[in-house]
């Protein structure tokens, strides 16, 4: 059977895009090399091969975790059944990280950035790797650490680190939201501390008539929270008052990912709980509700 044959006969079952790209994938090839040599004849196992992954296509299952990888920030990240598959509005916490840290005129010794419930590890990788080839970027001592309560997720996280070049730089830790931290509190020294979180905020109803591909591939732990999607992230303000409490001298931001109907309630909560807490609300390129921020 070659290429040609192969892609008149699935052309109508799938998007052809998503052929093209599993078909290539499958042979170990680029997307060029079937448009270019469609008389190509697959082997045996090549047939056996594609007939696989295009079935796992065919039932919905999300390309990337076909693929075993997605592209986040110009990087690319290996994922699976345990991580979240990397979204492009959350390239704008990086992006808003990012600016922070370069514009950090006067800080202490020491700066921390912490991401929390790192699943694959992109955001606090594709950071790490971006401030080491900025110039503005002047802080020597900045401290990269990663925290998820899965263990899978965690080997994911590392081998990013690694495949980046960065395995040396983020230290992985696991456990619950912000718990190693508030562990280790008596060790942090006086400085910045930034906190990201794109923990799961989806609540009943939404996750609910979330698209199907989502629902059936994609980790619930990592998408649902009680409390009208608000659970982890009350759990995590508490943690941050808990951290203050431990260690005052530390000048916190912490940004949080959000579905844009949480705006109002998720105010409330962090005056809740942080009463003397800035608030900041950003929209993302959909013109949403997207990001939060708190200075403390």
């Amino acid at each position: 059977m070659t290429i040609w044959e192969i892609t008149e006969k699935y052309r109508k079952k799938i998007d052809y895009l998503d052929l093209e790209i599993i078909l290539a994938h499958s042979l170990g090839k680029t997307k060029e090399f079937i448009l270019t040599y469609p008389e190509y004849k697959l082997t045996k196992f090549q047939i056996s091969n594609f007939k696989f992954q295009i079935n796992r296509r065919i039932k919905m299952e999300p390309l990337a975790y076909i693929l075993g990888h997605k592209e986040f920030y110009g990087l690319d990240f290996m994922v699976n059944k345990y991580t979240l598959i990397p979204r492009p509005e959350t390239e704008m916490m990086v992006e808003e990280v990012i600016h922070e840290t370069c514009d950090m005129k006067h800080v202490a010794q020491d700066a921390y950035i912490i991401d929390i419930g790192t699943g694959s590890g992109c955001i606090i990788t594709a950071i790490a790797n971006a401030l080491e080839n900025d110039t503005r970027y002047k802080i020597q001592d900045t401290r990269f650490i990663a925290t998820d309560i899965s263990q899978d997720a965690l080997k994911i996280a590392k081998k990013n680190a690694k495949k980046h070049g960065l395995e040396k730089k983020i230290k992985f830790i696991h456990g619950s939201l912000l718990d190693p931290i508030i562990n280790k509190a008596k060790k942090l020294t006086p400085g910045k501390l930034i906190i990201m979180a794109n923990l799961p905020y989806l609540s009943k109803e939404i996750y609910s008539s979330a698209a199907s591909n989502v629902k059936k591939f994609e980790p619930k732990s990592a998408l649902y929270s009680a409390e009208a999607g608000l659970a982890h992230y009350r759990k995590l303000l508490e943690q941050i008052k808990t951290l203050l409490v431990s260690c005052s001298m530390l000048n916190i931001s912490c940004y949080m990912e959000i579905s844009p109907e949480q705006k109002s309630p998720l105010a409330k909560l962090v005056k809740s709980i942080l009463p003397t807490a800035k608030i900041e609300f950003k929209k993302d390129l959909a013109r949403k509700w997207r990001i939060c921020k708190i200075t403390l």
